[in-house]
């Protein structure tokens, strides 16, 4: 089973076209990750990351100090330096599950947004149970899990988790409050959690097969979502974190 970047990558490149100018929010080390399936990590790196030009902002110094890209910006979210009406498509690739205040950060996005312009983001869907019992964990306890079941990744990588705007319901919620329009929130599978975990992995490629008809599709493990900035942008400012 592919995992849920590789299906995220492709929704991106749909959306290229000559000098669009994209924004990474929460870029960490790198945009394109280095282990993606090869003939769409080639394909990338050979002619698509040409014609865009790509910018990031991260609030964690030692992740930009591994980043290779030079047009990158420690900042938070919620206060983004950039001039409004600056950016084509404005991306973040496992991020929103760490905002305390969505609506704020989804604000900042649509002023950075040129009228038109896209935000596309994929995120743990809340809905899925395994995601349900991990937001109640303590970050110690993530802390030390994570590394085990996502090998490679160390503790310094995993920082602590919100779930405020990870559901469809909190993503609707969040573009009504800050005017966003809503394009499409898909939930969608992934490669299993559990695959470095010997046997466990059957029982989680069960509940896979389970969730494979559509009238469960709800509960599938991640989502790929895009928010649009309207061609006549009034902004909202009753905005407060969603919750669901």
């Amino acid at each position: 089973m592919s995992s849920s970047q590789q299906l995220y990558y492709e929704r991106l490149e749909k959306l290229v076209r000559d000098g669009l100018r994209v924004l990474d929010v929460g870029c960490g080390k790198e945009f394109l990750i280095g282990w993606l399936r090869p003939d769409l990590h080639q394909r990338w790196s050979a002619s698509i990351l040409d014609r865009i030009t790509i910018f990031g902002v991260d609030p964690w110094m030692p992740s930009l100090q591994q980043n290779t890209n030079r047009r990158i910006a420690c900042a938070v979210a919620e206060q983004l330096p950039i001039a409004s009406s600056s950016f084509d498509l404005v991306t973040a690739n496992m991020v929103v599950e760490h905002l305390a205040d969505p609506d704020a950060v989804v604000r900042e996005v649509m002023r950075v947004l040129r009228p038109g312009g896209c935000f596309v983001f994929h995120t743990p869907n809340l809905r899925c149970p395994v995601i349900g019992v991990s937001k109640w964990l303590p970050h110690s306890v993530k802390r030390a899990a994570v590394p085990i079941v996502e090998g490679g990744r160390g503790k310094e990588d995993v920082f602590p988790t919100h779930y405020r705007m990870n559901t469809r319901e909190a993503v609707a919620a969040t573009a009504r409050r800050v005017g966003a329009e809503l394009g499409w929130v898909d939930a969608v599978f992934t490669a299993p959690f559990t695959q470095s975990l010997g046997p466990l992995v059957v029982f989680e490629l069960l509940i896979t097969k389970m969730l494979r008809g559509a009238p469960f599709a709800r509960w599938r493990p991640d989502l790929i979502c895009m928010l649009r900035k309207p061609k006549v942008y009034d902004r909202l400012d009753n905005c407060g974190p969603a919750r669901n």
